[in-house]
């Protein structure tokens, strides 16, 4: 299960009103933002305190973000699906470890961790992000400022379509991955960047509509979401010098 609880919230009518109001002048203090913190609590009771503690203990001995984080993110991602479908709001967004405040991994009684506190716990360190092996390429700040003066092109659809499928891959929506994908490959050959994809990419979209992907389809779709990613750098970065 997933408690939800917003932590240090100004209030509300402090925030919104029908009116403007005037600022403070020369004032460069931030303004108080709600801090909401999301529990992801295990349906399987440990047998024991000791059970508990060994488990933790095992847990946080290698070093960065464990597999209970990724799993506690995947499942609070699907909640916020869950979510955005049932409210309608396309804003609703999944999240990662980088956007947490701060990230622990511990246990506790059942009542105890609804209201957020635990037995013992320990923070888990951010991981360290990855540097491209791309060494030639511009920095995504260089490339954004370009992008925005038009020294470079602007964002392309198939670009921003790869991005989401690539969001949804990563988040195990692999139905959606393939069904983005399929399209990201439609817009690659219409912006003249096609690389005969299309065929695999509308076989595996027709086949998560039927029913699913297997294993040996869910890598191939991977593999071609990889490619098209690949192809669609290339032709951004053809014109660096």
């Amino acid at each position: 299960m997933v408690a939800i609880s917003a932590l240090h919230a100004p209030r509300r009518s402090r925030l919104r009103g029908r009116r403007p109001t005037p600022a403070e002048p020369g004032s460069d203090a931030p303004d108080a933002v709600p801090i909401t913190r999301a529990t992801v609590i295990g349906a399987k009771p440990f047998d024991s305190p000791d059970d508990a503690a060994r488990w933790l203990r095992d847990a946080v001995r290698g070093k960065g973000e464990s597999a209970d984080v990724r799993d506690a993110l995947a499942f609070l991602n699907a909640v916020l699906a869950a979510h955005r479908v049932a409210a309608q709001d396309p804003y609703v967004r999944d999240v990662v470890a980088a956007d947490a405040q701060r990230v622990r991994l511990g246990y506790g009684t059942g009542d105890g961790l609804l209201e957020g506190r635990w037995r013992e716990a320990y923070v888990i360190p951010p991981e360290r992000a990855r540097r491209p092996p791309r060494r030639r390429m511009l920095s995504p700040q260089e490339e954004m400022a370009g992008m925005l003066t038009g020294r470079r092109a602007a964002a392309r659809p198939s670009e921003e379509l790869l991005l989401r499928a690539r969001l949804d891959l990563d988040h195990g929506r692999i139905v959606e991955a393939a069904l983005v994908t399929r399209a990201a490959t439609e817009a690659l050959a219409a912006e003249g960047a096609g690389a005969g994809q299309d065929g695999a990419a509308e076989q595996l979209a027709e086949a998560a509509l039927g029913g699913g992907l297997t294993p040996a389809q869910a890598e191939e779709l991977a593999e071609l979401l990889l490619a098209l990613e690949r192809a669609a750098r290339r032709r951004r970065y053809a014109d660096e010098s």
